[in-house]
């Protein structure tokens, strides 16, 4: 197992740090036989109120635990000790931007926190690219993609879970709601977009959209015809059907969230034909 240096260790210390109570820590440091060298200059000193901010404490510890066994080890105990996804099952995001943190730290040396909370090993970058490439979370691809707000405003904690088909589920939900608030309909799924976006009888409008033209109202079709690809793709399936993408890929969740974007954008530009001004 290779060596990992000091300024690492005391940049996961730092996060550990923030994670973890005095008490935790000196819990932490039974549990793992690590030396709690405050305990030791408490005794030395006479002094016992005297403490060590919470992060030197682990750092302290950890690199003379790692510097007697010649071994990562004592660190990656540490790690796995706070990082424990039982610790995080209300605070998905608190979990998503620390494990983050630490892989950030590990990614040269080659090892990971995995999604049981467990240090593995993976491929050592090699470059400043190769690690940002690797690190990048899906919710920062989507950022660079301009994903709609309304989009993610549904479906955050999903994603930052990797629950990439309830992710998806819930950004459809949200599309309807938007497309129930528009309407002022209470239906859902293709009865509700066949019901607003009919031709001949329509509820909703694209705003400066009169169907007058063969382009207005190809424009109109295809903005029906996607919410209905939208429903039949993500919202109507149950979860013992077949899927007709990947629930494991985050390729699959991109491409969906992004038709969900423009879907979210057009109906930016909707209205009920009720708020038409005929004038």
């Amino acid at each position: 197992m290779p060596a990992i240096d000091n300024n690492c260790i005391e940049k996961i210390s730092k996060t550990l740090g923030e994670l973890l109570t005095g008490s935790e820590i000196t819990s932490m440091f039974h549990q793992l036989e690590l030396k709690d060298f405050d305990a030791t200059r408490q005794q030395q000193l006479n002094f016992p109120t005297f403490h060590s901010t919470k992060w030197r404490r682990i750092n302290e510890s950890v690199t003379e635990a790692c510097r007697t066994t010649n071994s990562a080890k004592p660190l990656f105990k540490a790690i796995e000790y706070t990082m424990r996804p039982a610790n995080f099952l209300h605070d998905a995001e608190s979990w998503t931007i620390n494990k983050q943190s630490v892989n950030e730290d590990l990614i040269f040396y080659g090892f990971q926190i995995n999604d049981s909370g467990k240090i593995e090993s993976t491929q050592a970058a090699t470059t400043f690219n190769e690690a940002q490439q690797r690190l990048q979370t899906l919710t920062d691809k989507l950022a660079q993609l301009n994903i709609h707000p309304s989009v993610l405003k549904y479906c955050r904690t999903e994603l930052l879970q990797k629950n990439y088909f309830h992710a998806l589920l819930e950004a459809s939900k949200g599309i309807m709601d938007r497309v129930r608030a528009i309407s002022e309909l209470s239906d859902d799924g293709n009865t509700l977009i066949n019901e607003c976006f009919s031709q001949k009888n329509p509820i909703i409008l694209i705003r400066s959209n009169m169907l007058i033209t063969q382009t207005d109202k190809s424009k109109y079709q295809g903005l029906k015809s996607l919410l209905n690809t939208i429903v039949y793709l993500y919202r109507n399936p149950n979860a013992h059907e077949p899927k007709l993408y990947d629930v494991t890929s985050e390729t699959d969740a991109v491409t969906a969230l992004t038709l969900m974007s423009l879907a979210n954008s057009l109906l930016d530009d909707c209205i009920n034909v009720r708020d038409l001004d005929l004038n």
